[in-house]
């Protein structure tokens, strides 16, 4: 049996698709928000972390 078969074989797959979609958009509006929310001067000391001792 094939792979495609398997999906075939369960009841409402095509919700998945669905879900995984609205999963990544609400994610990704959570980090543009996060991003833009935060100041510059905030943004500039996050830069510089990775060169701090």
């Amino acid at each position: 049996m094939k792979f495609k078969n398997y999906l075939t074989s369960i009841e409402n797959v095509s919700i998945y698709p669905m879900v995984s979609l609205i999963i990544f958009v609400i994610f990704f509006a959570v980090v543009t928000w996060y991003v833009f929310s935060k100041s510059r001067s905030e943004m500039d000391e996050l830069s510089n972390v990775p060169f701090k001792k």
